[in-house]
């Protein structure tokens, strides 16, 4: 008779009667388990995430303040929300994965922004994986950093002129912001009384972040808006 799911092909692996056909079943199933945590924090499925855990799961953080411990699936994930749950972009950049003995090593770096603040960060995990899903995590984070790397290029100008959204500002607004690099500046100059308070309230609307507005001497206002996603 076929063994009967994941952990009958672990016991008969352990007990030495499985053929190396079913073994490799069984490890390949555990690869993938590791890996599949990883695609679920980068997709921020923070429910998944925290069913892809044992009930009584153990997370020891290696943060740059200190050491912090965890027990049970919804206390671990609920840290890890709170890195990553309010960044407006979340892109992972570079991951690996490896096997240490029985332990599972990845890696992951991100790159984001939060509170408008573009940032980038590390961490190294070994998980331990059971019957009922991960038992066990050890990580070690850098922090969130600066990403002073990213080259956003030179400020973009759009001259809307005396443009109102009656007359398509709105929608040269989107298409103009689109050229725009994440992280990067689009400056905005507009003379038409309305547009001095429309645009940055669609800015906002459509999730970008207004970092300055300049008044003229000739009437016309400048609104510096830095594209978030």
């Amino acid at each position: 008779m076929p063994p009967n799911g994941l952990p009958e092909v672990i016991e008969m692996i352990e007990q030495g009667r499985v053929p190396t056909a079913e073994a490799d079943v069984a490890a390949t199933v555990e690869r993938t388990s590791a890996r599949k945590f990883l695609e679920l924090l980068a997709a921020r499925d923070f429910d998944r995430l925290a069913a892809s855990l044992a009930s009584d799961a153990h997370a020891r953080f290696l943060l740059p303040h200190g050491l912090e411990e965890y027990d049970g699936g919804e206390a671990i994930v609920a840290r890890i929300r709170s890195w990553f749950g309010s960044a407006t972009v979340f892109d992972l950049t570079s991951s690996t994965e490896d096997e240490v003995g029985m332990r599972h090593r990845i890696s992951w770096r991100f790159s984001l922004v939060r509170d408008g603040s573009r940032q980038v960060i590390e961490q190294l995990v070994y998980l331990d994986l059971g019957h009922q899903g991960i038992e066990r995590i050890d990580l070690l984070c850098s922090g969130f950093q600066a990403e002073t790397s990213v080259d956003a290029g030179p400020t973009q100008i759009f001259d809307a002129g005396d443009m109102g959204c009656a007359d398509g500002l709105a929608q040269e607004f989107r298409r103009q912001i689109a050229k725009v690099s994440i992280g990067g500046s689009l400056e905005v100059v507009v003379s038409d009384p309305a547009a001095k308070g429309d645009l940055p309230s669609l800015a906002r609307l459509l999730g970008q972040r207004i970092t300055s507005t300049e008044a003229h001497d000739d009437g016309r206002v400048t609104i510096t808006v830095e594209r978030q996603k």
